[in-house]
């Protein structure tokens, strides 16, 4: 592969790539190592690629196995420990609920999901693959993807009722306060 042709291609697909691993990692710094380490692999073994498809696909599955690679190493163990006991410590997501009218907000709810739900959704509603598609990339069966994209709506589903819920109380409490404070 020539110098040129790797430039268009880190160019082009990085965006994707890294939010690919920022959906996976949450944390901008390790995005950008699983970016990095997955133009190294294409730079270092330069495989052949039948159609741009085919070269997404490849950036798509060598994306999704850096950053689960980055988490199995033993120090990442320690640390998601650590995110189970104190989960408000995530440095992209803070821990007051999402505003549900804008795209952050959509992003911070999807990022506060477990990692097996963050790729699944990210694929298939902003790639937007198949089912099919993404078991392949994923090397898992269609059925478990029905299953992640099912569990995760429901996770979503149930924060954005919670969050609804908690926005109509505050809506209701100040409407009493006003109604009081006019008397």
């Amino acid at each position: 592969m020539d110098n040129e042709r790797y430039n268009e291609i880190v160019t082009t697909y990085s965006p994707m790539v890294y939010r690919i691993a920022l959906h996976d990692c949450r944390n901008h710094a390790d995005a950008e190592d699983v970016m990095q380490n997955v133009f190294l692999r294409l730079y270092r073994f330069a495989p052949e690629f039948q159609s741009e498809e085919h070269l997404r696909r490849w950036l798509i599955q060598v994306t999704v196995r850096e950053s689960r690679r980055l988490f199995a190493k033993p120090f990442r163990k320690r640390e998601a420990l650590l995110e189970e006991l104190h989960p408000g410590a995530d440095t992209l997501v803070s821990g007051s609920p999402a505003d549900l009218t804008t795209e952050e907000g959509v992003l911070a709810d999807v990022l506060l999901l477990p990692r097996k739900y963050r790729v699944v959704i990210y694929l298939y509603y902003y790639e937007e693959y198949s089912i099919r598609e993404i078991a392949g990339m994923l090397g898992k069966k269609e059925s478990t993807i029905q299953t992640q994209l099912a569990r995760a709506r429901k996770k979503l589903k149930q924060t954005w009722e919670m969050a609804d819920g908690k926005e109509r109380l505050r809506y209701e409490s100040d409407r009493r306060v006003q109604r009081n404070g006019n008397l």
